[in-house]
C-alpha cells in the first residue's frame, strides 16, 4: 500500500503518530488527528486495523496503544512479510523505540513449537532511558 492508496483519515491518522514521541491510545489520536471526516471513535479502530494489517502501525500491548512503524516510509506495505519487531519502552518519558532481531522469530517458533501458527510476536521492554534516570 502506497500513500496515495491511503485515504484522508489514513494519513491523519499516521502523521498523528508520526509526530507523537510516545504511543498514543485511538482516542488521543482522534484528539490529535479530528477533521470534518475524522469524527469517531470507531473510525480511528477502523482504520488502525487496516494500517496495522499493512504494516504502517504498531500496536504497543501492554500499554493499548499504538505506534508508527519505524519502517513504514509510506511507500513500504509490510502486509505478508515477516516484520516482528520489539520495543523498548520508558516507563518515564513514555518513548519508544522500534528494534528488530530475527532471533526473535526463532525463538517464538522454539517456543510454540510444531503445528502452531504464530500470529504475533510481541516483546516489550520496559525500563528507563538514559534522560529519565538522570532526572530522576
Amino acid at each position: 500500500m502506497k500513500a496515495a492508496a491511503l485515504n484522508g483519515n489514513d494519513k491523519r491518522i499516521l502523521s498523528a503518530l508520526d509526530r507523537s514521541p510516545k504511543p498514543l491510545s485511538a482516542y488521543d489520536i482522534l484528539d490529535r488527528a479530528r477533521s470534518t471526516t475524522l469524527k469517531a471513535p470507531t473510525q480511528v479502530y477502523r482504520s488502525l486495523q487496516k494500517l496495522e494489517r499493512r504494516g504502517f502501525v504498531h500496536r504497543i500491548e501492554a500499554l493499548s496503544a499504538f505506534v508508527a512503524c519505524a519502517d513504514h516510509g509510506y511507500e513500504h506495505d509490510h502486509a505478508g512479510c515477516d516484520h516482528r519487531p520489539g520495543f523498548v519502552i520508558c516507563r518515564g518519558c513514555g518513548a519508544v523505540r522500534e528494534f528488530e532481531d530475527e532471533r526473535l522469530a526463532g525463538i517464538a517458533s522454539d517456543a510454540a513449537g510444531e503445528g502452531f501458527d504464530i500470529e504475533l510476536v510481541a516483546l516489550e521492554v520496559y525500563g528507563h532511558c538514559s534522560a529519565c534516570r538522570e532526572a530522576a
